[in-house]
């Protein structure tokens, strides 16, 4: 064979060698539906925690302004 019948070869068994099987696609589309439902629930897991941060952050100041107040109470009674 000549180089130039080698070259077309070459090329089609790329071009094939490039393509996908049909069980290929499902196990890909099979990763990125379970890679999705990670990412959800890594979005979920992190606004539950802001949110519970928040809470945390309002107690913590609500109980500092108690304390404060009782430190000025305190201080009052001098």
């Amino acid at each position: 064979m000549t180089s130039l019948t080698l070259i077309p070869l070459t090329a089609l068994a790329i071009v094939f060698s490039a393509c996908d099987s049909k069980q290929e696609q499902a196990r890909k589309a099979e990763l990125e539906a379970k890679a999705d439902k990670l990412e959800d629930a890594a979005t979920a897991t992190k606004k539950g925690a802001e949110a519970d941060a928040e809470v945390a952050k309002k107690q913590g100041a609500a109980q500092a302004e108690a304390l404060k107040a009782e430190a000025d109470r305190v201080r009052d009674q001098k």
